[in-house]
């Protein structure tokens, strides 16, 4: 495997970049409802106020949520690749038909 090309394939991704930026979104909400920031930091993320109004407080750095948007593509891609319970049982019940034949 190519891990190259598979996160530049990640990178042209809509859907999982998508999944990313809801997760980095998400996080970001509960930085701010929970006044976390990052104090002394010269760069980094912001969300506006829940009032609308903006904010120029940095809840975190761009590596934090580069992070955050990594493992939310990772759990997404895990999802897919498990099998379902209706295909367990599928495989389960055909084990158990060709012991009866």
């Amino acid at each position: 495997m190519d891990i190259s090309k598979e996160l530049r394939n990640i990178a042209d991704n809509n859907e999982l970049l998508e999944i990313a930026r809801k997760a980095i979104e998400d996080v970001l909400v509960e930085h701010r409802d929970s006044r976390l920031a990052m104090f002394g930091r010269g760069n980094g993320l912001v969300i506006r106020e829940v009032n609308g109004k903006d904010s120029d407080v940095i809840r975190f750095g761009s590596e934090t949520a580069v992070s955050i948007g990594l493992k939310a593509i990772a759990d997404r891609l895990d999802k897919l690749t498990e099998p379902s319970e209706s295909c367990i049982d599928e495989a389960l019940e055909t084990k158990f038909q060709s012991r009866l034949f």
